[in-house]
């Protein structure tokens, strides 16, 4: 294996649409039992490439091994067909997480589905509920996006900042003006 990999994103119109970003809750709390933690831990990672870099980069495999913990010398060139970074990604690759696109490049979704039924099943209690409440907490708030609506986070409270964020432009005008009083659903209409 070259000691530089280009991660780069796979993309899927579905989970697109309606996949979980890589850093989502439900990619910690529920893949982690599926996946294992280094491939929870390296899709994080990516997850946070692709923010910096949304077209994707090359990056030192050593390094990146090193820093997700996973074992390389300091001094090692390279890392191996055999390391625990390559079996990481070669995970990914298996639950189709990502896909070999050349010995050198690594195409991984930017976002990820929810797991699939066949292994709910296997999943213990607790992760099990997170999943249920993760998926349907996700799913409303892509009902709420589609039809215009915001929804909050389970268990925060909006602030001003928020509010004033999803004002409507002629509510917002209104109170510059000092009328406090006008009801916002009101100025919707």
């Amino acid at each position: 294996m070259s000691a530089s990999v280009e991660l780069v994103p796979l993309f899927d119109p579905t989970l697109d649409r309606v996949g979980f970003p890589l850093d989502h809750p439900y990619v910690e709390r529920v893949y982690c039992s599926v996946l294992g933690p280094s491939s929870v831990l390296l899709l994080r990672r990516i997850g946070e490439l692709f923010a910096e870099h949304p077209t994707g980069a090359r990056v030192d495999l050593v390094d990146l091994s090193r820093s997700l913990g996973l074992g390389v010398r300091a001094d090692a060139a390279e890392v191996g067909r055999n390391s625990v970074l390559r079996k990481t990604m070669d995970r990914l690759v298996h639950f189709n997480m990502a896909a070999w696109r050349g010995e050198d490049r690594l195409a991984i979704h930017p976002k990820v589905p929810a797991v699939e039924r066949g292994r709910l099943g296997r999943l213990p209690d607790s992760v099990l509920t997170d999943h249920r409440r993760l998926l349907k907490d996700h799913l409303d708030g892509l009902a709420a996006r589609s039809e215009g609506r915001h929804l909050e986070p389970a268990g925060r409270t909006p602030t001003t900042a928020d509010r004033a964020a999803r004002e409507s432009p002629v509510a917002a005008r209104l109170r510059a003006f000092g009328s406090a009083s006008i009801d916002p659903r009101i100025v919707a209409r």
